[in-house]
């Protein structure tokens, strides 16, 4: 029991402390997150992504089985998910299912991966983070589309169209070729990668104190369940299946008990898709992660 309080302290409390001091900044001032949380999505996360991948020496380890353990861990949920809801109707099932797959592996992941294994866990956690991003955003718009009558091309365009995706290739391309870059824009990249996380935890708290519970406690303990619990449980079986071990294994089990992610919100929103509902499920399972993870980071 000391132990795990310990782990509160240390590890969870100054996360979930700071997206506090977010939330509560939000009700005093009236903050809208939008433009935070636009400046986080569009400029922060890519030049953070960008210096993980960007060093040579930095992704070490199986990169190709992280991504099988983290993607085929989205794809089993989603797949389990959507074959146990046939018999919601179509908006409601799509967010679920999204709800249930897509983790808050940037706002939340990160900095719990940073206290809880170290920065040297931090380019496997990045490895982990693009995977789930890459395939989460990919279904998630390619169902909301569907259910709008969009298309898969519009659902890959997206996808590719993602800043932090899109960085990929020329963070790679750094790394492979070798190439030192300038001074002033190794600079320029680490003041913006250094404000990622504080902001992300920030633009956290404003986002759950702009939501609320709904009276359908049922759908919210269900997602949550499947969430914080029957994915992690998905992905250490993968991992242990492929071979996965240390800091490759472990934070991307730490990044799949991830709460639902704020982006799954503003899918919601943008497609007009149950937002109500999208955001209780990121406020329920924010809140109750947080003995859960608690008891994962002990066991790890």
């Amino acid at each position: 029991m000391y132990e795990l309080f310990g782990i509160f302290v240390d590890v969870l409390a100054p996360v979930f402390g700071v997206a506090a001091v977010g939330a509560l900044a939000a009700r005093r001032w009236s903050l809208d997150y939008r433009p935070m949380s636009a400046v986080a999505y569009r400029l922060l996360a890519p030049a953070f992504i960008f210096r993980l991948l960007a060093d040579p020496d930095a992704v070490e380890g199986p990169v190709g089985l992280m991504v099988v353990a983290s993607l085929g861990t989205v794809v089993a949920v989603w797949v389990l998910y959507w074959a146990a809801s046939v018999r919601l109707p179509g908006e409601g099932r799509v967010v679920e299912v999204m709800s249930a797959s897509f983790g808050n592996v940037g706002n939340l992941g990160f900095p719990i991966v940073l206290f809880a294994l170290g920065e040297a866990a931090l380019p496997a956690a990045g490895v982990h983070f693009l995977s789930v991003t890459v395939g989460v955003f990919f279904l998630s718009i390619a169902a909301a589309a569907r259910l709008r009558s969009g298309t898969l091309g519009e659902a890959a365009m997206r996808v590719i169209t993602t800043p932090a995706i899109a960085v990929t290739p020329f963070a790679v391309g750094v790394s492979q070729t070798g190439l030192t870059l300038p001074r002033f824009v190794s600079r320029f990249v680490d003041l913006l990668a250094d404000a990622m996380i504080p902001v992300m935890l920030l633009t956290l708290g404003m986002q759950l104190a702009a939501s609320h519970l709904t009276r359908d406690l049922w759908r919210l303990a269900r997602v949550n369940l499947v969430k914080l619990i029957v994915a992690p449980l998905i992905f250490l079986g993968i991992a242990l299946l492929v071979g996965l071990e240390g800091d490759a294994r472990d934070s991307g089990l730490i990044l799949a008990a991830m709460p639902t992610a704020v982006l799954a919100g503003l899918i919601a929103m943008e497609y007009d898709l149950e937002t109500e509902v999208a955001t209780a499920i990121i406020l329920a399972g924010s809140l109750a992660s947080i003995p859960t993870l608690a008891v994962l980071l002990r066991l790890l």
